[in-house]
């Protein structure tokens, strides 16, 4: 019971926006009312009460065909259960008139609406609420209710309001900087911090999901796997800061070049980076990365590195009817990687996209 219960009521969720509470607030409503409408309906059944257990009963069953009815149907159906609830109260105060404590379910109506309209709208719906409410109040104080009932229920539901509407800011605040912050650390662990690039743990994520969308639209998707050429020298001469300024002006000119919507570019580690993107063709993909490998044989004139660095690039060409894995698409990348730098460095090796590559 405590499982399901977790579970229709989503508690077991991820929170990924302030939204979430208006879910669990709007099942909360279908729930409580349906809890009630049962209890109603035993009790009427059993006190014989035939025109209350009549109508309850058109309710129970009104209340059953909504929660069973699929997720967007009843998008708006909590919506209107409250403010049925709001109805029924005042038909039940006007009924009884303010007699045997009908009033006070006012104030599960005035939290359930800050809930799940927030606290801006909810504060207008509660006073428009509650001033047709004390007004149906005043107007029994000259018979079953006295006037210091009706002062000390007025009081009440002020400061009622008062706490459910400030209740409400301070959970709808916290909601936000925990989605901030949570949105926060998830870019910071898919996130490289010198560069400000993608990280491998982010890579791993999204080239699998890449092949899959270019196998569904049969497109041609390239992954380049590009070294600095000898960087364990530069290093050893000019000191890692400087290697870190020059790892730097190498991420910035990538990310310049990549600007697309769906380019990415990754740092794997050290000085390796990735590149993956969709392109047209064979001459298309190959021209962007020896665009990309002139421009860093330059990048010493316009940044504060030590001296001149190249590059090597390894450039594989993904399509559907390769059924390549995604190990496989790595480990081929990183072979024509390294056939540049056998080749003398400074070179982009490309791949063929309509062989069929197999790895033993």
């Amino acid at each position: 019971m405590k499982n399901w219960f977790k579970t229709y009521l989503q508690l077991d969720k991820d929170i990924e926006s302030n939204f979430y509470r208006k879910k669990v607030t709007s099942k909360f409503i279908l729930l409580f009312s349906f809890i009630i409408l049962s209890v109603l309906l035993i009790g009427n059944f059993i006190y014989s009460n035939t025109a209350i257990f009549n109508v309850t009963l058109t309710l129970f069953i009104l209340m059953s065909i909504i929660l069973a009815l699929p997720g967007k149907q009843r998008k708006y159906a909590s919506h209107f259960v409250l403010h049925f609830m709001a109805l029924g109260i005042l038909f039940v105060v006007y009924f009884n008139q303010g007699k045997e404590y009908t009033p006070i379910w006012s104030f599960l109506y005035t939290f359930l609406v800050m809930s799940l309209y927030g606290h801006k709208v909810g504060l207008r719906i509660s006073i428009g609420f509650l001033t047709i409410l004390l007004i149906l109040l005043f107007s029994f104080t000259s018979t079953t209710v006295t006037m210091m009932e009706f002062l000390r229920f007025t009081m009440v539901s002020c400061f009622t309001l008062f706490f459910a509407y400030l209740a409400e800011i301070l959970i709808s605040r916290t909601f936000e900087k925990l989605i901030t912050a949570k949105s926060m650390l998830e870019q910071l662990t898919k996130t490289d911090a010198l560069t400000g690039l993608f990280n491998r743990r982010h890579f791993d994520e999204v080239l699998p999901q890449q092949m899959s969308a270019a196998n569904r639209s049969d497109e041609l998707l390239a992954l380049a796997i590009i070294d600095i050429d000898y960087f364990k020298n530069y290093n050893d001469t000019f000191g890692h800061p400087a290697g870190d300024v020059a790892l730097v002006a190498l991420a910035n000119l990538l990310k310049i070049r990549m600007k697309r919507g769906n380019d990415a570019v990754f740092r794997l580690g050290g000085e390796e980076f990735a590149l993956l993107y969709q392109t047209k063709n064979e001459e298309s993909a190959l021209k962007l990365v020896e665009d990309i490998r002139g421009a860093v044989e330059s990048l010493d004139q316009y940044c504060e590195i030590e001296t001149q660095i190249t590059i090597s690039a390894g450039l594989l060409l993904i399509n559907a009817n390769q059924h390549m894995t995604v190990e496989s698409a790595y480990e081929l990348a990183d072979k024509l990687l390294y056939q540049a730098k056998n080749a003398g460095r400074n070179k982009v090796i490309i791949s063929a996209s309509n062989v069929d590559f197999s790895l033993t």
